[in-house]
């Protein structure tokens, strides 16, 4: 039987006890040195295993102060269209928001061009701080023409697209996104209790209802430190769905 190398067995010590949250996220790990001295490895030994930890995702460096626990990213299906409360839902979160404005005003341009809206039609402007298990992982900015939702009124405990497919009878097609990386400015960092200028997923999309009209015109700001992305293509270059 072949033996385990040491930094294998110091990467998978250190994978189940985060993974089993007995070393909670944000915790400093162990030096190297002590790492060292626990299984009697050289510093090289350590640092290969530490670099296998940061590559999976289980811990992070900070320059001149070590390595830390990392928060557990979560999987996000780029191939389905469907709610953040839905997506939290099925990854076994809870979802909830917190509506931080919520007006009727003059779209921009590019909303108004994106819902093939004319001159003076107003949209709603809802901005919500996205939450799963209390914690906040994105800010969310929904643009959303008023003569389709006339009296719309959002309650954050309920899902938007359940209030708009129940009372309005939207019925939600596909969706064109694009997704960039970026830096966090000041306020976004202090909603997502990050700090400026950490890393960030910014997400556009037009969303449109079976018909082909187009509804919705969203712009979030995901939490870099908590989001995998993830699609499955097919060799064809389809989507499959997962």
């Amino acid at each position: 039987m072949e033996k385990i190398p040491k930094h294998t067995q110091i990467f998978q010590y250190y994978a189940k006890m985060i993974d089993s949250k007995i070393l909670k996220p944000d915790e400093k790990m162990p030096t190297e040195e002590e790492i060292g001295i626990l299984f009697n490895v050289s510093r090289i030994t350590v640092r290969k295993a530490l670099d296998s930890l940061c590559q999976s995702g289980h811990i992070y460096k900070i320059h001149g102060k070590g390595s830390f626990v990392a928060h557990k990213k979560t999987n996000m299906q780029l191939n389905h269209l469907i709610g953040f409360s839905e997506e939290m839902r099925l990854l076994g979160k809870s979802a909830s928001s917190r509506i931080l404005s919520q007006e009727l005003v003059e779209p921009p341009d590019s909303v108004a061009q994106a819902l093939e809206l004319g001159k003076g039609q107003k949209v709603y402007l809802l901005v919500r701080l996205r939450l799963a298990d209390g914690n906040p992982m994105a800010i969310e900015k929904a643009y959303l023409p008023f003569h389709r939702f006339p009296g719309l009124e959002y309650d954050a405990e309920e899902s938007l697209y359940a209030i708009l497919s129940q009372k309005y009878g939207c019925d939600i097609g596909n969706g064109e996104q694009s997704i960039y990386a970026d830096r966090a400015d000041k306020r976004e960092a202090e909603l997502l209790t990050i700090k400026p200028f950490s890393p960030v997923l910014r997400i556009s999309r037009v969303t449109y209802e079976k018909d082909g009209k187009p509804f919705e015109d969203v712009f979030s700001t995901y939490r870099g430190d908590q989001y995998i992305f993830k699609v499955r293509l097919g060799r064809d270059g389809s989507f499959v769905t997962v």
